[in-house]
């Protein structure tokens, strides 16, 4: 059932690489605050509120953390949703496993947010969570894929 929602795994270097590529634009826009002026292109805007309110205009912006949050976002779902060499119960299982446990983890992360972070801290918590799901998972998945490599092995699996 799972399967059916997966792309080749081939894709999964694709979303390493672009990961790779988002991490590296991450910090040169935000950590050493880059914003390339070519970026600064008309973009059409459902909604924008800077110094004043617009609606369903075109507006002016430097587009750089667009396009660092897409690099990321791609990537990670190229990698979360990329099958396995070899694909089965066990990986559904271990899958289905990680996904739940994902979103727990992630809401506890955001009721300690709201409750404990307040201000402009609270924005980035938010932007971080745009990300955090999927990387919980990866991380829970990853750990218990590798934990049981082992009993996949002797089921002559992999």
């Amino acid at each position: 059932m799972i399967s059916r929602f997966l792309i080749p795994h081939k894709y999964k270097i694709v979303g390493i690489v672009l990961l790779i590529l988002g991490i590296i634009s991450a910090y040169l826009r935000f950590y050493l605050g880059i914003k390339p002026s070519y970026l600064n292109l008309p973009v059409f805007a459902f909604y924008s509120s800077f110094l004043d309110t617009k609606t369903f205009q075109v507006i002016t912006n430097n587009i750089s953390e667009e396009i660092v949050s897409l690099i990321l976002l791609l990537g990670l779902l190229l990698i979360n949703f990329s099958k396995e060499v070899v694909e089965n119960d066990k990986v559904n299982s271990i899958r289905l496993f990680s996904f739940v446990s994902s979103v727990l983890l992630n809401s506890v992360i955001l009721i300690f947010s709201v409750l404990f972070i307040y201000g402009f801290a609270f924005v980035n918590v938010l932007m971080f969570n745009i990300f955090s799901q999927m990387i919980i998972y990866q991380i829970i998945f990853r750990i218990l894929f590798i934990k049981n490599q082992k009993a996949l092995s002797t089921d002559g699996i992999i």
